[in-house]
């Protein structure tokens, strides 16, 4: 379901989980691939940019993250509101402080952003997008099946 990844090398098998329109530099959607990495005593979940690195929302910003494992699962989503996480959600990591955290993914400015959802969470989602950490309430979470 996951698998140990860098910056510079993508598995074949990664489902695309989103799309970011006009990326600094293109004139094209690029995909973006579910991952998550270790940051600051958890595990998060965020996205992969195709040829631009791997991100995940935390504290307000967007960090970049050199080592993480990348998604290579099934994927199907369910739509959410708030902070509703829905039955048989694939947990993808937790916080320091051991509070869960799921895949999500939301419509947001240039596309479809991959980020976390958590019932602790300000509003229940949380993506990334140009160097900050945006709250979203009407997302999407990866779940089995």
């Amino acid at each position: 379901m996951w698998k140990l990844s860098t910056d510079i090398c993508i598995a074949m098998d990664s489902p695309v989980a989103g799309y970011e329109n006009n990326a600094p530099g293109t004139n094209k959607a690029i995909p973006l691939y579910i991952i998550r990495a270790k940051f600051n005593g958890g595990i998060h979940p965020g996205k992969l940019v195709y040829g631009f690195g791997a991100y995940i929302p935390w504290g307000g910003s967007e960090h970049s993250c050199r080592e993480f494992e990348l998604y290579v699962g099934p994927v199907k989503w369910v739509p959410v509101k708030g902070h509703a996480i829905p039955k048989g959600a694939i947990e993808a990591g937790r916080e320091a402080d051991g509070k869960p955290l799921y895949v999500a993914r939301a419509k947001f400015a240039n596309g479809l952003f991959v980020g976390k959802a958590g019932t602790h969470l300000r509003k229940g989602g949380s993506i990334s997008y140009q160097d900050k950490e945006w709250d979203v309430d009407d997302y999407e979470v990866l779940v089995a099946g």
